[in-house]
């Protein structure tokens, strides 16, 4: 009986019962979630490599501000060290000695300029009046 049934078509003979497929040509579906698999791979694989990027460009960042305030850092100090040195010499006693001789006109006083006082000098004035 299943002879009967069979129709020919030109040189091939197709079984209404059987349905024909090409069996090179895959079903559809099976075809659009390889797809939507594959896209979503390279979708991740994207994300992950901006990712990546971000990260590096962050830290080429961070990299140049720590270099940055490394050079802002030595230069204060250099400056701080000369603020200190300038103020080591504008405080020597030698040197406010000269200015107060030659651009002020001072003199040292003379030992009979001189009254020397004590604290116990003070405090037995003191009790006396």
């Amino acid at each position: 009986m299943q002879q009967a049934r069979k129709v020919a078509f030109g040189n091939q003979v197709v079984s209404p019962a059987q349905p024909t497929r090409d069996p090179s040509i895959a079903p559809q579906p099976d075809r659009r979630v390889k797809q939507v698999k594959t896209l979503l791979i390279l979708t991740t694989c994207f994300l992950l490599s901006l990712v990546v990027v971000a990260q590096y460009s962050s830290l080429v960042i961070l990299n140049y501000q720590l270099s940055s305030a490394r050079h802002e850092l030595s230069s204060t100090i250099e400056s701080s060290r000369m603020v200190e040195l300038e103020v080591a010499q504008l405080s020597s006693i030698n040197r406010i000695d000269e200015i107060a001789k030659d651009e002020l006109g001072m003199v040292e006083p003379v030992p009979e300029q001189l009254n020397v006082i004590t604290a116990n000098q003070r405090i037995s004035e003191r009790s006396g009046e």
